[in-house]
């Protein structure tokens, strides 16, 4: 009989603790002709020195010396509550094993035992085990419920869009998704998932941008146990949770540059090792990954690794701004008022004409999310059932002006064209700096660069 009939499996990894040297002897051959992985102690303290959380099953003897199999049971169930334990008694001791069972060991076997018995129960308790710690990794990965996932949209701009996305989806290659910020970069990422042979796997996010930059490795690949201050158990991280489903990596232009070298190892091979540890994991994941930054650019500057700018651009897929497909905005914005009505219990609000003109004359520096925020704001703001003009928080002099009147930028030189961006973006973020630099896809420390050297006069 054999460990595991799955060749792709790891081995069941058994620890055997007995404190007579000829029974553990005797256990430790038998388990590693039947194909486990087999590790040895002599009693309940040495058990504890060697448990990790790759142990799936633990043979404990009931009378061992120093810390007896009961104690060290107790132990391995607050410590490793995965890691299943089966009791090794005489028949004058089964009081004793009966009530191991009871407290929340696995089974126990009877000496003298029988091979194909211990066998049989240590491969049991072992997969018993596996399926609680994937159940543990699954709970972990689904925080909370998937939003639903819907990209409104009938003009062409948007159709050649969800085509290509679902011709990409049938792809397993990393996939970069490139476009400014508020796009729907995200919600693409999810839907290419949902589209994909990876369905019923998880879809886990990384957000470069919100995780702090000490923690950026830990949260990717996880860590064990006493790696750092801090780390009072071992976790896993993104890359693991995400294993048989997709890993969307946002803002990936924002991964520091240090961290960049094990990012790439990671792609390459799929294989990591946790913060403190010194295995190779290997996981079998798809990787999309998302920028609003200019990575060739960065490339230029050393800012990003171009080794590791050809690995996730294996395949591209561009998502256009708002303002290239304003036909989209109604349909949008109907969307967007039916779910804010449904989350408030409220009937839908609807827009009267001038407000949707409002709405096709402006020029979205922030996309799709500032049209949903718009839409929110307009939502709290209008007592009645009609959002009008004066509802909308949009400035007049942040709409754009008819293509009639609209200043031509052919024959403009790009400072000009630049000025004329960094402007209306400052305007329309009612000159919060810091908003505008994200609208625009570049760093704080940049924008202010940019308003000193154009001779930009801003808001203080």
């Amino acid at each position: 009989m054999k460990a595991s009939s799955q060749t792709t499996e790891p081995p069941i990894q058994v620890l055997v603790a007995d404190d007579d040297t000829h029974i553990r002897t005797l256990l430790n051959y038998t388990l590693e002709r039947a194909g486990f992985k087999t590790m040895t102690a002599a009693n309940g303290r040495e058990v504890l020195d060697q448990m990790n959380e790759d142990i799936d099953a633990v043979l404990l003897d009931v009378r061992m010396p120093v810390m007896d199999g009961l104690q060290c049971l107790a132990e391995i169930m607050r410590l490793y509550p995965d890691t299943q334990a089966i009791m090794i008694t005489a028949h004058t001791d089964l009081r004793d094993a009966v009530g191991a069972i009871k407290n929340g060991a696995f089974d126990y076997v009877a000496k003298p035992f029988n091979p194909e018995e211990l066998i049989g129960t240590v491969n049991q308790a072992a997969r018993y085990g596996r399926l609680r710690r994937e159940n543990r990794r699954l709970r972990q990965a689904i925080v909370s419920p998937a939003p639903p996932v819907a990209y409104i949209g009938a003009s062409e701009t948007s159709r050649k869009l969800l085509e290509n996305a679902h011709r990409l989806a049938r792809i397993e290659g990393n996939l970069l998704l490139t476009g400014e910020s508020g796009v729907g970069k995200s919600l693409l990422a999810r839907l290419i998932h949902l589209a994909s042979g990876r369905a019923a796997g998880p879809f886990i996010t990384v957000n470069c941008t919100t995780l702090p930059r000490e923690l950026v490795e830990s949260e990717l690949f996880g860590h064990e146990k006493g790696s750092f201050t801090g780390a009072a158990e071992r976790r896993l991280g993104r890359v693991e949770m995400a294993e048989g489903g997709t890993l969307f990596l946002d803002e990936v232009g924002e991964m520091p540059l240090d961290l960049q070298p094990k990012l790439l190892t990671f792609l390459q091979d799929r294989i990591f090792q946790r913060v403190g540890g010194n295995r190779d994991i290997k996981v079998d994941v798809r990787v999309i990954a998302a920028t609003n930054q200019d990575l060739p650019g960065k490339v230029r500057e050393r800012r990003f690794r171009e080794d590791l700018f050809f690995r996730l651009n294996v395949l591209t897929l561009g998502v256009p701004p708002l303002r290239e497909h304003p036909s989209d905005i109604p349909a949008l914005a109907e969307y967007h008022l039916d779910r804010i009505a449904r989350r408030n219990n409220q009937p839908p609000k609807k827009l009267t004409q001038g407000a949707l003109d409002t709405l096709m004359r402006y020029h979205w520096p922030g996309n799709m999310r500032e049209l949903e925020n718009i839409l929110e704001q307009a939502s709290a703001f209008c007592d009645d059932s009609r959002i009008d003009v004066e509802h909308i928080p949009i400035r007049p002099s942040s709409v754009a002006l008819d293509a009639t009147s609209a200043r031509p930028l052919a024959g403009l030189t790009l400072d000009e064209i630049e000025r004329l961006a960094i402007e209306q973006t400052l305007d329309a973020c009612g000159g919060n700096k810091a908003r505008a630099a994200r609208q625009l896809g570049i760093s704080e420390k940049t924008i202010y660069n940019k308003i000193s050297r154009l001779g930009l006069k801003t808001r203080s």
